[in-house]
């Protein structure tokens, strides 16, 4: 499976599980009453400057999929799982880091768990993941944007290419 494939099949189970977890608590999912409205272009930029400051706490340089920092941008997507055209809607930007060794990638975790608080996020999961593999897992909130971070650190014992996936993402708006 390619770094690529990996972020994209990863999309549902992720979302379901932040949204799930305690994140809900502190920035909100799905939909309600209580959806703010913002303006789709100002989220955008707020995600993709977020996911690109994940990435430089990180303090590694490694290759990173597509639609990743600092080209890539965010996607627009239903906070309303299959409802594509729900008015609720979430800026997502999915992307891994990989081509170094597992090394210099718990390096990447040390450094990201570290520097997230000193950058207005609040850490509330560092550990390890659900899986068979017990990836490492960073789960955080930024207090002020409420936007969310899904950091997974799969080291590769299934053969696979060790990497670490992104998920940077939005709180739910109503586009404005």
């Amino acid at each position: 499976m390619t770094p690529t494939a990996i972020v994209n099949g990863a999309r549902r189970g992720w979302r379901v599980v932040a949204c799930a977890s305690v994140l809900v608590l502190a920035a909100g999912c799905g939909g309600g009453g209580g959806t703010p409205a913002r303006d789709a272009g100002d989220v955008r930029s707020e995600v993709a400057a977020q996911s690109g400051a994940v990435a430089d706490m990180t303090h590694v340089t490694g290759k990173t999929t597509e639609g990743g920092p600092p080209d890539g941008s965010p996607t627009d997507t239903s906070c309303d799982d299959g409802k594509d055209d729900s008015p609720n809607r979430e800026m997502l930007q999915m992307w891994s880091l990989y081509g170094v060794d597992n090394a210099t990638l718990g390096k990447a975790m040390t450094n990201l768990a570290a520097n997230l608080p000193k950058q207005g996020w609040k850490v509330v999961k560092n550990g390890p993941d659900s899986s068979m593999n017990k990836n490492q897992e960073i789960l955080a909130v930024h207090t002020a944007t409420k936007a969310q971070l899904d950091a997974t650190w799969r080291k590769g014992l299934d053969n696979h290419e060790p990497l670490i996936t992104f998920n940077v993402y939005s709180q739910c708006f109503r586009a404005s």
